[in-house]
């Protein structure tokens, strides 16, 4: 068929160039009128230029075949759309406030001491005397300043130490102390007993701060105290110390305004299932679009750095991490992450190891500023993390159950494009269904309509497929880049194929059903399938060029131009004639329609004589005349194209003829004009 649509394109050209040489001859004699035959041209037409090399395949003899695909369907997994999880929402309290491990301290000199108890009755500064054992004695209060590391805690845990170094030339012992808030009431924190410090020593005892609230300044008395004395004379040195510490340390604040070292405020971990995949089990995706969006309210007076973190998504092996600042006291602070081109996994890791589920870390944190902050454990931080327009470019996993239908919907047919008539039978026809399936996803195939059309002649015809057994099966890719392929076939001998390609289609409406994991084998976790996978339905057509043809009807339009005649007001009358050499097996008629741009047909030309069916050894000579007067060739002037319709039959109409590559029709075209040549 491909070879008589070039067909007509040829005469057209042939057509326009005897015009155009025809008229070149310029006679002086006057008011004559003569007969001119003129060779114009000649040419060949082969197989090679019929049929086109895209759908053209010669056997070593060089008989041809027609060999064809026709896209019949395309698509994706539904599995593409856009992905949601479960909005994670939560509200946390701070989980501990450390303070730091700090000490302060106080000097009392044994002057102080003296001035304060009865030991100044009998010992003086620069004295060398015996110190007499002394019982009952007390001393205070002593004011230790904190305020450098808090102005006031109330205590989750913790302890204060509170150590006494002994630089006095007498050992000391049954120190009985009190600590004691420095303020109006002077309320009590703890007390405890020092047994005894020896001279040159250091002692150390221990307070429970868990509950107790403690303000910067306190206060340590001493409600009691025994001086064990000397048994020799010692020098009396009124600038001898007691060294007075008080460390607060391994302590966790309820509240406090206080100097905050840097520390992990709140840490939240979650794993997040996604919601709307009915029954997909998805354990991996890579992210073609995507947004995580971060929304954080918070009452925490000092800045926080709020990290969040998924282990389970990378990108250039690289997990998700993105730290940002929620400013002190924020009612609402809004962060969005773009995640295209992340891996997720989605099994849950490593928390735990399911499918269709989504883990993620979020940690506040506190930096050490050296500035007092108000805080408390009855602050709080409201997280909630959405995952937003996820669309992955692929997946892993079990990818569901689900059935589409496609069409009725039509496709183009072009294999017989520019037949427009006629009936045909092919020697042999092999029709292939085929399926290529690039998805790890196994899939059922049911062709409920297959209906050839010929919107030309409004001829269609269903091809019968009862001898295939359906739904087709359709095998999962093996791996990425390596599609499975089925295919079924069809002939002369199990379906009606002959018949429905004599319907000439260029059309055929096609519907489908097609069902993924028809098994529904949710345990199969390794299924995979990437966006630019797709399961595509065909049909491969392979012809043989051995045919029985009757009145086949092929037509072709070009353009005409009248300009490239010169000097046409000369020409009276003439005809024109075309020598054929043919070696294919057709016969045919020729029928030339001329018209405007309006579509409106201006003259019709058809030569009586046929064009004679020839043979690979011996062609057929056929010539054709095509006479014309004058007002035929005005109207054929006034057209701007031409219309060839072609009728072909083969010579025998029950043995089928064969196409070789090295058949040819040979044209040889020639003009008779009578033509006025004018005076000089």
């Amino acid at each position: 068929m491909k070879h008589l649509i070039s067909y007509n394109v040829i005469l057209a050209a042939i057509f326009i160039g005897l015009f155009s040489l025809s008229c070149k001859r310029e006679l002086k004699r006057p008011g004559l009128e003569n007969e001119v035959l003129t060779p114009i041209l000649s040419t060949k037409l082969t197989i090679n230029q019929i049929v086109p090399d895209s759908v053209r395949n010669e056997s070593n003899d060089g008989h041809v075949s027609l060999i064809y695909r026709n896209n019949l369907l395309q698509t994706g997994l539904a599995s593409f759309k856009e992905l949601e999880t479960r909005k994670f929402q939560e509200t946390a309290k701070l989980q501990s406030l450390v303070i730091s491990s700090r000490s302060a301290g106080r000097i009392v000199t044994l002057g102080q001491v003296l001035d304060e108890t009865i030991l100044s009755a009998v010992l003086t500064h620069g004295d060398t005397t015996q110190i007499p054992q002394t019982t009952g004695m007390n001393y205070g209060p002593i004011r230790v300043d904190g305020t450098e590391i808090f102005e006031t805690v109330t205590f989750d845990s913790g302890y204060m130490d509170i150590s006494i170094e002994n630089n006095f030339p007498t050992a000391m012992s049954n120190i009985n102390f009190e600590i004691r808030n420095d303020d109006s009431v002077q309320t009590l924190i703890g007390s405890d007993v020092f047994n005894n410090v020896p001279v040159g020593e250091t002692r150390t005892v221990s307070l429970d701060l868990a509950g107790k609230t403690v303000v910067g300044n306190i206060l340590g008395i001493i409600t009691s105290f025994d001086v064990d004395g000397t048994q020799e004379p010692v020098y009396i040195d009124s600038n001898d110390q007691l060294i007075v510490t008080v460390t607060i340390r391994n302590s966790k604040a309820n509240s406090a305004t206080a100097v905050f070292p840097a520390q992990d405020v709140v840490s939240l971990k979650d794993t997040t299932g996604m919601i709307n995949v009915q029954d997909l089990r998805l354990t991996k995706a890579t992210a073609k679009t995507g947004i995580i969006r971060v929304t954080v309210v918070s009452t925490i007076q000092d800045s926080m750095n709020f990290t969040y973190f998924v282990p389970g998504g990378k990108k250039e092996g690289i997990p998700l991490r993105r730290t940002e600042v929620v400013p002190p006291n924020s009612p609402e602070t809004e962060f969005e992450f773009n995640v295209d081109g992340y891996i997720f996994d989605l099994t849950g890791s490593p928390k735990i190891n399911l499918y269709n589920a989504f883990y993620s870390e979020l940690t506040g944190r506190i930096d050490s500023t050296g500035e007092l902050v108000n805080l408390s454990l009855n602050d709080s931080i409201m997280v909630k993390v959405e995952l937003i327009d996820f669309i992955p470019q692929y997946i892993e996993g079990y990818l569901g159950k689900t059935s589409v239908s496609f069409g009725p919907q039509q496709v183009s047919f072009e294999l017989f494009k520019g037949v427009s008539g006629g009936m045909f039978d092919f020697e042999e026809v092999n029709v292939s269904i085929g399926v290529e399936n690039g998805t790890g996803v196994p899939f059922s195939l049911d062709v409920n309509t297959f209906n050839a059309i010929n919107t030309k002649t409004n001829n269609s015809l269903d091809l019968d497929m009862s001898s295939l057994t359906m739904p087709f099966s359709i095998d999962a890719a093996s791996s990425l880049g390596s599609p499975s392929q089925q295919e079924w076939t069809l002939s002369k001998s199990n379906s009606n194929i002959n018949e429905v390609l004599n319907v000439l289609p260029n059309k055929a409406e096609v519907a489908f059903n097609i069902t993924s994991n028809p098994d529904e084998n949710n345990g199969n976790l390794s299924q995979f399938a990437a966006d630019t996978n797709t399961l595509s339905a065909f049909a491969d057509i392979e012809i043989p060029l051995s045919m029985i043809a009757e009145d086949l009807v092929v037509k072709d339009t070009i353009q005409f131009d009248v300009r490239k005649i010169e000097n046409p007001e000369g020409i009276m009358a003439g005809e024109f004639y075309i020598i054929c050499d043919n070696q294919f097996p057709f016969q045919a008629s020729l029928e030339m329609i001329f018209i405007d741009d309006f579509d409106n047909v201006l003259e019709t030309i058809k030569p009586v004589e046929l064009i004679s069916a020839g043979s690979r050894e011996t062609p057929r000579e056929s010539v054709l005349e095509w006479p014309f007067l004058r007002s035929n060739l005005d109207r054929i002037l006034a057209s701007s194209r031409v219309v060839f319709s072609v009728s072909m039959s083969t010579r025998s109409q029950s043995d089928y003829q064969k196409i070789y590559s090295d058949q040819a029709i040979e044209f040889t075209l020639s003009s008779r004009f009578n033509y006025i040549y004018e005076s000089e």
